[in-house]
């Protein structure tokens, strides 16, 4: 998740040596973990390893290579090291929820450690009034049949879905840092091509009491899985541009900044499709964000000019660029 901030005086706590906060498992809803019974012995096997159950004490060939083998073990079920806060990992994943119950639409992880959130806004999730008004006009209308009557709810259902989330929060170190307000298109006419016709996120940075609007989104929401739309700074400048396509089984979306000469991707998301997690490998961290979710990375210069990994500051305020960027 990229936060491109406008210069304005943000109050900040001091960097130096922040802390991971580790959200605590207490949930009000709690879902059996499900094995395939020809993966419990597996499963059984790893939790032994990572729980230094089986220690190798030996020197011999054999004891170093099954060290080596436990020690690639739990860094694949661990993941990175987060020494800090300060800044974002350079890849993390943001895990689905699978329960429609619970508000915590994504969990934001780096191996098993969850480090932050994005759940629903205070609010319950809602249609807006208009689409509401919409919806009950097109059910009570007796003019609407046959494959007309089809055409207009498959365009309403798709509303409907990409209605779901309005109000959504960022959560990190325990505390809510952003906030993002969606909304809707004005218009459900597909053949109009036109701003009516795309939705808008408008996104905000919180800072003690205080929201300080950071851009907007224009078009995520309704566009095709094979397109492209744009994200503004507060001045309504046009910062990056994201595309999105598919590959088999699998969603990209990726951030590029506009009015550089030769533009790198700042930001990669992919998202797999996965089979039941009552196959996977590896034990669900949690039984209500098991059915997958997005991989991102992000990705920065090095001196030379080459594109590498790139650790970003969550508040969006990046010391090395110019101030208008």
């Amino acid at each position: 998740m990229h936060l491109s901030c406008q210069r304005k005086l943000v109050e900040k706590n001091s960097r130096q040596g922040s802390t991971l906060f580790r959200y605590s498992r207490t949930r009000t809803i709690n879902k059996q973990m499900e094995v395939v019974e020809w993966l419990k012995w597996y499963r059984f096997t790893i939790n032994d390893i990572v729980s230094k159950k089986n220690l190798i004490v030996g020197t011999g060939y054999f004891d170093v290579l099954q060290g080596e083998f436990y020690s690639a073990v739990n860094a694949a079920y661990y993941g990175p090291v987060i020494q800090s806060m300060d800044l974002l990992p350079d890849c993390f994943e943001a895990e689905e929820r699978s329960v429609s119950e619970v508000p915590e639409v994504l969990h934001l992880v780096s191996g098993r450690d969850l480090f932050g959130m994005v759940c629903l806004g205070n609010k319950p999730a809602e249609l807006s009034h208009t689409f509401n008004e919409k919806l009950t006009s097109f059910a009570n209308s007796d003019v609407v049949d046959g494959a007309e009557g089809s055409s207009i709810e498959s365009e309403n259902k798709k509303y409907v879905t990409s209605d779901a989330y309005k109000d959504l929060e960022l959560h990190l170190n325990g505390s809510v840092v952003a906030v993002a307000s969606r909304v809707p298109p004005k218009s459900c006419i597909a053949s109009m091509q036109s701003d009516d016709c795309q939705d808008h996120i408008h996104v905000s940075l919180c800072s003690v009491g205080s929201r300080i609007p950071l851009g907007t989104i224009t078009g995520l929401g309704t566009i095709p899985d094979e397109g492209s739309c744009f994200v503004y700074n507060s001045k309504g400048a046009k910062t990056h541009v994201i595309m999105k396509h598919r590959t088999l089984l699998v969603k990209h979306m990726h951030w590029y900044p506009v009015g550089d000469e030769i533009s790198i991707c700042e930001c990669r998301c992919s998202r797999a499709r996965l089979p039941p997690s009552k196959f996977w490998l590896f034990e669900p961290r949690c039984g209500m964000h098991d059915i997958g979710g997005w991989y991102v990375e992000t990705f920065g210069k090095d001196k030379k000019g080459r594109t590498v990994p790139s650790r970003r500051y969550w508040d969006g305020f990046e010391p090395s660029e110019p101030p208008d960027k």
